[in-house]
């Protein structure tokens, strides 16, 4: 009987592990669900007492108004090609120095990568003075350019790709130099096409932190030609607190969702290589 019951522990063990990771995943999911809800709902049926998950009557109108009332093209246009680029600056600065840190010897290299890091401790906030004045006098206000230039090249990303570049065998460059490739091709030939793993992590985290920011384009959007999308959903949220008539719950809800589709298909398209590359650059929790 004693034995038995220590057979069937791990089984109880497990049972309840999988009871508090549904638990979990009900509560992590339930904003989600009632905001997918709320959106599908018509106004009057969002203000009824009656709490109700499943709309009772299912309409479109939220989505098709987001597009009427909205200069929603012009905000995911904008919030687009500030993720684009944004992304493709940093991934050539981060690589090439994460290269330098991981692959490269030269005096200062350890106190170098120490201040890198250092600066991951510096809030946006801190600095945002000082880069606004040089966006300004570069004239780069209200421009895609200048909300673009200070989000390349993370210290979080050089991080990550010195920490896989340095699990790359040394003998691979070495035997690209003796046949004669230079140090840019061993790069882009050898390095990069090897870290994939790594490059899609960055390539991830880069995209959400640019298409999620909210704070630098506020304070450099002037106008609908630079203005991205989450600065313009907070410009209709800020509608809820202006009488009974503009509460537009169910528009705010469809155009977050119209928001949050484009960062949910590529980490479904690349969520194979992301959990690779986390699990390879020494970033695990």
């Amino acid at each position: 009987m004693h034995g038995q019951f220590h057979r069937s522990t791990p089984g109880i063990i497990k049972l309840i592990l999988y009871l508090f990771m549904i638990i979990v995943t009900v509560f992590t999911l339930a904003p989600t669900a009632w905001m997918i809800s709320t959106s599908l709902k018509p106004k009057w049926e969002v203000f009824e007492s009656v709490v109700r998950w499943i709309p009772k009557t299912f309409t479109l109108d939220n989505y098709i108004r987001s597009f009427q009332l909205l200069p929603l093209f012009n905000w995911l246009s904008n919030s687009a090609v500030v993720a684009v680029f944004t992304l493709l600056l940093t991934l050539f600065c981060d690589i090439l120095v994460a290269y330098a840190f991981g692959k490269m010897e030269f005096r200062g290299k350890s106190f170098l990568f120490t201040l890198v890091l250092i600066t991951v401790m510096v809030p946006i906030y801190s600095t945002a003075v000082p880069m606004y004045k040089l966006t300004r006098w570069m004239g780069f206000m209200d421009t895609k350019t200048g909300i673009i230039l200070p989000q390349a090249a993370e210290a979080i990303g050089v991080f990550l790709l010195t920490q896989f570049f340095r699990s790359i065998p040394r003998e691979l460059s070495e035997a690209a130099k003796i046949d004669g490739a230079s140090q840019w091709t061993i790069v882009w030939r050898v390095v990069v096409p090897l870290s994939v793993p790594a490059i899609t992590v960055l390539t991830i985290l880069t995209l959400a932190n640019s298409w999620n920011n909210f704070f630098w384009p506020l304070v450099i959007a002037q106008s609908n030609a630079s203005i991205t999308l989450p600065v313009g959903l907070s410009s209709v949220m800020s509608g809820v607190s202006e009488g009974a008539e503009a509460r537009e719950y169910g528009l705010i809800m469809a155009t977050s969702i119209i928001a949050c589709l484009p960062i949910v298909v590529a980490f479904l398209f690349l969520q194979r290589r992301f959990i690779e590359g986390i699990s390879m650059t020494g970033i695990k929790g």
